[in-house]
């Protein structure tokens, strides 16, 4: 028996948790739990294990939020996927490693989300 992989979804707009968390769980591999609040996010990863975090919050929170997970003893392996507005609106999504995390460039698109999220937690086919 297979057990689906867990993410933790972290963003300040529940539209946006939303809208992911639904394209996660249509594909049927994962169990979501979703944080809006950052203060929240340290003691939610803790409480919740996941196997990956998505944090689509900006700037100074966001780099909060993964130091606090990348030097928390529990949390420290955890993978973390940010959606971040690295890019003017004008330019495509792209994803890549900026300081050793994975992120995509906004405007993102559900798909490459899933896709990125399939290839961190599955690997590569």
């Amino acid at each position: 028996m297979k057990f689906p992989k867990k993410i933790l979804l972290i963003d300040h707009e529940p539209g946006v948790t939303r809208l992911i968390r639904r394209a996660l769980e249509r594909a049927g591999k994962y169990l979501i739990r979703e944080e809006h609040d950052d203060k929240l996010a340290l003691n939610a990863a803790r409480w919740f294990q996941p196997d990956l975090i998505l944090v689509d919050t900006a700037g100074e929170d966001r780099r909060n939020i993964e130091r606090q997970i990348h030097t928390d003893a529990a949390l420290k392996d955890t993978p973390v996927l940010s959606l971040s507005n690295l890019r003017p609106e004008s330019q495509m999504v792209s994803g890549g490693i900026l300081s050793g995390y994975s992120f995509f460039a906004a405007p993102i698109r559900v798909e490459e989300v899933l896709r990125g999220v399939d290839e961190l937690l599955f690997g590569k086919d």
